[in-house]
């Protein structure tokens, strides 16, 4: 059985943020189900990876952490905040560097099947090894994008290690709303509301795109992270409190609308064969469903924010035990948040087991 001071289950965002910044004289390790690391980050921002977002509170301190090792990044008209290259391999390549440098041990293709605590160290068993650490850093990711290796594999570790696993979901995804056959593949500039009983919940702007079974684009993934279930409330049953209005038309008043003969001009041929005037700025349109864990770039739900020391990732349920990234319950919009959620969690993991080996 190898021994470390750290394991890191999750060679992803998170873990190597982590690995990036530990001691090179404490003993550490990652553990990646994948056969290459940071699989993830080389799909994120269409291939360009977006790091981060004007927005975000503590963007200063990834910056600063990407800066120092030597990847430049701009910021676009938009807020979000890309590697000067635009390539996303450059990042990962930049993180395994890192991390390498550190005197971490990389491990691909482990598949980590159980931790269990074992005295005053934990021990994580794998198909072909065994491995004590004093210390595990849980940076396996949610179930978004399974064939990327994310199968939510850590909820499991985690609850055996008395951590609520509040209820997992499907967000920053598609909105299934009924046989749009005829309109696949068709854009349009619009608005998106979102409404639950009849009350509006979030609208948003953007490019909307057509799916043979409704709705896509940044504008609609960002509204999928309010369609929920409440506590104990079926699925299913909770989408029939939900509907989705969408203005076709939002360049144009209400009166300019009303005096057309027809949407064409406006919308395309296709779109407006489908959509007549007097729907143009208020096409109503039920949700049906979300797009599953394969279409999804994020998971709702996941190990409780109140079980974890927001300030060190450390675990309330069980000391030595850190929490990092998407594995936590917390999501935010598409532009770089929860990249941002990543590599910010995992840097303060890694910083704050720093200083117990001080």
């Amino acid at each position: 059985m190898k021994k470390y001071d750290v394991c890191i289950i999750g060679g992803g965002a998170a873990g190597l943020a982590a690995a990036s910044l530990l001691d090179s004289k404490i003993k550490k390790c990652i553990l990646e189900k994948n056969n290459i690391l940071g699989r993830k980050i080389s799909a994120t921002g269409g291939g360009r990876c977006n790091i981060t977002n004007e927005a975000c509170s503590n963007k200063e301190i990834v910056l600063e952490f990407f800066k120092s090792r030597g990847l430049e990044t701009y910021k676009d008209s938009e807020g979000r905040y890309y590697p000067y290259s635009n390539q996303a391999s450059d990042v990962v390549r930049v993180l395994t560097a890192a991390a390498a440098d550190q005197g971490t041990d990389i491990m691909t293709g482990i598949t980590v099947e159980r931790i269990a605590r074992n005295g005053s160290s934990y021990e994580i068993c794998c198909e072909s090894l065994r491995i004590a650490a004093d210390n595990v850093i849980l940076a396996a990711g949610g179930k978004a994008a399974p064939h990327m290796g994310t199968t939510g594999d850590g909820y499991a570790m985690a609850s055996r290690l008395g951590h609520t696993i509040n209820r997992v979901y499907p967000v920053l995804t598609g909105i299934e709303c009924g046989d749009f056959r005829n309109i696949k593949g068709v854009r349009a500039k619009g608005t998106v509301s979102l409404y639950r009983d009849d009350r509006l919940i979030k609208a948003e702007t953007g490019e909307i795109q057509f799916t043979e079974d409704g709705v896509s684009g940044i504008c609609v993934f960002n509204l999928s992270l309010y369609i929920r279930a409440d506590n104990g409330e079926d699925f299913r049953k909770a989408l029939t409190r939900y509907h989705l209005i969408l203005d076709l038309a939002p360049d144009f008043t209400t009166e300019e609308i009303e005096r057309r003969e027809s949407s064409f001009g406006i919308l395309t041929s296709r779109l407006s064969d489908m959509v007549g005037v007097k729907e143009m700025k208020c096409w109503k349109l039920p949700v049906k469903g979300v797009k599953g864990w394969k279409n999804a770039q994020c998971t709702g739900g996941g190990i409780s924010m109140d079980e974890v020391n927001m300030e060190t990732m450390e675990s309330k349920k069980a000391v030595g035990l850190y929490i990092a990234g998407e594995i936590m319950d917390v999501q935010g919009p598409c532009g770089g948040f929860n990249l941002q959620n990543a590599w910010e969690t995992g840097i303060k993991a890694a910083q704050s087991i720093n200083r117990k080996y001080r």
